[in-house]
């Protein structure tokens, strides 16, 4: 398995993730919810983020993120 590095930024309500501006939709418990438009429900979004464990899933992947 190769692994390759996508750079993720947070700025305010806004992330920055493989060239696409998600628009910071809200939290639940310690999961953090990202998506280009927010849906009606917040866990419907398409990215799911736990700043805890620098876990991000979307699409059907599932990516590890290291503070730089």
């Amino acid at each position: 398995m190769t692994e390759t590095k996508v750079p993720m930024v947070l700025r305010k309500a806004q992330m920055e993730f493989k060239s696409l501006k998600l628009n910071y939709c809200g939290s639940l418990g310690n999961q953090s919810y990202f998506d280009q438009q927010c849906p009606g429900l917040t866990q419907a979004s398409t990215y799911t983020f736990t700043p805890s464990t620098g876990v991000l899933i979307g699409q059907e992947q599932d990516y590890q993120c290291s503070a730089l």
